[in-house]
């Protein structure tokens, strides 16, 4: 009997140890994630609630990552050591290394499309014209989904006539009066469906729309809703 309580202590134990190690990888996960995550989400906050121009909007989340990455650098280098302390000039050349780090990141992020995970040439030509917020997030997650192919971006109302669909007045695939088109089609024919579900996860978490559905058949519409309508997708 007393050894039947023991074992089930110790399964319950098991399972808390567990429990609390996948908390903790989560939770870390989330720390690196949240420079990138605050990079796009203050810009798509500015852009929704004030209608910032899209540059600035991206310069402010620039701002708030630099910051949550100095943040974790000096309270890292507080934990090697307790007893040290930052001087003035220390913390500039730290917080000008991390700005032009976070800098080079996003101008890498907005030219390094190489096409190849275009289905068309036309897709590819039509890439210079979509969003920078989606530019920056798309190709951030080809790192970890290189298989990734972006089937539609730019389109015209006569388009919807031509792949046989209702004729549009309004879509995100147009270019909007930020001077870009704010809608991308995603792949996911031939797709693992947990693939599928995490770029839908990941597009949404940075607060774009993320929406599985036919039309032109089955794929995976991304887009960021315009100033003017922001529940349209």
């Amino acid at each position: 009997m007393q050894e039947s309580i023991y074992q089930e202590k110790e399964k319950r134990s098991i399972r808390w140890e567990l429990l609390l190690l996948a908390l903790q990888i989560v939770g870390v996960l989330f720390l690196i994630y949240l420079p990138f995550l605050g990079l796009i989400r203050s810009g798509i906050y500015f852009y929704h609630a004030y209608n910032f121009n899209t540059w600035i909007g991206l310069f402010l989340g620039v701002v708030f990552s630099v910051g949550v990455i100095a943040v974790y650098t000096f309270t890292i280098k507080k934990l090697m050591n307790r007893n040290s302390k930052m001087r003035w000039k220390t913390t500039k050349k730290v917080g000008v290394f991390i700005f032009l780090l976070v800098i080079s990141y996003v101008i890498f992020s907005l030219l390094s499309f190489s096409g190849k995970n275009a289905q068309s040439n036309k897709v590819k030509s039509e890439y210079s014209e979509l969003h920078p917020y989606l530019k920056i997030s798309v190709r951030t997650f080809l790192f970890f989904d290189n298989e990734l192919i972006i089937t539609d971006l730019s389109r015209t109302s006569d388009d919807y006539t031509k792949m046989g669909l209702k004729k549009k007045d309004s879509s995100l695939h147009f270019i909007q009066n930020t001077g870009y088109t704010h809608a991308m089609d995603l792949r996911t024919r031939d797709r693992p469906f947990w693939m599928i579900w995490s770029a839908q996860l990941y597009f949404k978490s940075l607060g774009f729309n993320a929406v599985r559905h036919g039309g032109t058949g089955d794929h995976l519409h991304v887009s960021l809703s315009t100033y003017e309508k922001q529940r349209s997708w």
